[in-house]
């Protein structure tokens, strides 16, 4: 994974702080990094830029070691058993007529039960996000898991990075 860098964030003003934002490389696709800075003062982009710093090289170390645990991940994600709810949630889709165990999602047609191989081919790792502090602590990333085609009908399942890089799987979102 390529270092993720101060200069590849855009700093924004919301209500409750700033976000930075990022285009990120992870687990080989591109992904929106978001971290989340809450404060009510007005900040000067120096010092911004010096709370993002102090937090990169926690972010980064997370991401790396993330980065190698990929086969952890899906491990999680079949022995909480999201293979077979995928294929449930699929099978209340649209039947393709004269195609036996043939759904119809996002005019893709898909066959159930969904292998561990689609399923793992469908993922796509669109957000991760994290709230960071001035003395540069983070808490654990979330990461959100949505599928092409969409097995879960606008939902994702949400995941955490641990600062050590292990996944731990919350479940279904949106």
């Amino acid at each position: 994974m390529k270092k993720i860098l101060i200069d590849d964030f855009e700093i924004e003003r919301n209500d409750w702080g700033y976000y930075f934002t990022a285009n990120i490389d992870f687990l080989g696709q591109n992904s929106e990094l978001l971290l989340n800075y809450d404060t009510e003062d007005e900040v000067s982009e120096v010092d911004l830029k010096d709370i993002l710093n102090k937090s990169l090289e926690k972010i980064n170390n997370m991401l790396e070691k993330a980065e190698k645990n990929r086969s952890q991940l899906i491990e999680l994600l079949k022995e909480k058993d999201y293979i077979n709810l995928a294929t449930e949630w699929v099978q209340g889709a649209e039947e393709v007529e004269e195609e036996e165990n043939c759904y119809l999602i996002d005019e893709n047609k898909v066959y159930t039960p969904i292998t561990e191989e689609d399923f793992e081919k469908s993922m796509n790792f669109g957000e991760i996000a994290t709230d960071i502090y001035s003395d540069g602590e983070t808490e654990d990333m979330s990461v959100y898991i949505t599928f092409e085609p969409d097995y879960f009908a606008g939902h994702c399942i949400e995941c955490y990075i641990e600062e050590n890089g292990n996944f731990l799987v919350n479940g279904l979102a949106g």
